[in-house]
């Protein structure tokens, strides 16, 4: 941790970029985690393009390991990641040809996020964070942040601080976007570091209330932190088998696991499981709900979107389920893809 700390100290007095804030006080109060101030670093503008024509149609017949369905602003979108692309559409039950792509401009891209008019999408395999612009009619690449981390693997946009939380999935870092609200321009305000996850891979987060939730990677257990301070409030152990979760989310009264390997990264044992109590996870004990999904092998990102939920599936015949949870009964699984 010093080590990171102290290159970092180097890199923004020889750039000017950013400053490590009250330092010594944080780790003194908050030993486990650093907030770091980027002098709300700019992102590289791009700007609109000449081309009048729309974003084109897909012309894949099929999904290839989809990470993500969710709606954002006005279209649903999926990220289709290795199919390198971004789909888009008004509605969700049209087939995959009469989806748009919002681009292929990437590699290996994870998630999306919008605030309802600025859209970024977290381009994994080279490490940038792309923002697109809905202008003269069609998605288009208007800015860019490059060297996010390592393998930044999901985002999340959080309306109460108007921010964009973007997170590093190998380097235990959440980039904090926001945007100016005349010009339009984005910018990283703050990065938070949480000291314990650095190294390990873990996958995604979910924003609850003022607390974050983190699934567990190779490191083996989860973790409840601040939203603000990311000081470590809570961590809970995991067996072997499930550690290397891709997502977890709270409905009704239990918490929702995808499980996509385990702790020797294999995905021999890939399910979606769900408890009511966080502990009993480190004894093997949970509900394995991968047989209300029919075909379902390898679950991952889990999205809300009106009232429903969606989870993607790679592998199997089906690579997007959409699900109801009423009085915590699992109902009205249909596949949407």
């Amino acid at each position: 941790m010093k080590r990171m700390i102290a290159a970092l100290l180097i890199c923004g007095l020889m750039s000017g970029a950013f400053s490590v804030r009250g330092l010594a006080a944080e780790e003194e109060e908050n030993p486990t985690s650093v907030i770091i101030d980027m002098n709300d670093l700019p992102a590289t503008q791009i700007g609109v393009g000449a081309d009048s024509r729309g974003n084109p149609y897909n012309d894949y017949e099929s999904l290839k390991v989809p990470a993500q369905l969710t709606r954002q602003g006005d279209y649903y979108f999926i990220v289709d990641t290795y199919h390198n692309q971004v789909l888009y559409a008004a509605d969700m039950w049209k087939p995959l040809s009469e989806w748009r792509v919002m681009s292929r401009d990437f590699n290996m891209p994870h998630a999306i996020a919008s605030d309802g008019e600025m859209y970024l999408v977290v381009d994994t395999d080279n490490n940038r964070v792309m923002c697109y612009e809905y202008v003269n009619g069609k998605f288009q690449n208007t800015q860019r942040f490059d060297n996010v981390g390592t393998r930044p693997h999901y985002i999340q946009y959080d309306s109460i601080t108007q921010s964009f939380f973007v997170w590093s999935s190998m380097t235990g870092d959440m980039y904090i976007i926001k945007k100016e609200p005349l010009s339009g321009r984005m910018y990283i305000d703050e990065m938070r570091h949480i000291n314990e996850l650095d190294g390990f891979y873990v996958r995604s987060f979910s924003i609850d209330g003022d607390e974050i939730i983190f699934p567990s990677g190779n490191n083996s257990y989860m973790i409840i932190a601040d939203k603000t301070t990311f000081a470590v409030k809570e961590r809970y152990a995991v067996t072997p088998e499930i550690s290397g979760m891709a997502c977890v989310r709270k409905i009704g009264g239990y918490w929702y696991m995808s499980v996509s390997t385990d702790e020797t990264l294999k995905h021999d044992d890939a399910k979606l499981i769900r408890t009511s109590d966080l502990s009993l996870l480190s004894l093997g004990l949970y509900e394995d709900i991968t047989a209300s999904f029919k075909s379902m092998e390898l679950p991952y990102y889990i999205e809300a979107i009106g009232g429903s939920y969606y989870v993607t599936n790679h592998g199997g015949r089906h690579s997007i389920y959409k699900f109801d949870i009423a009085d915590d009964m699992i109902m009205n699984v249909v596949t949407v893809q």
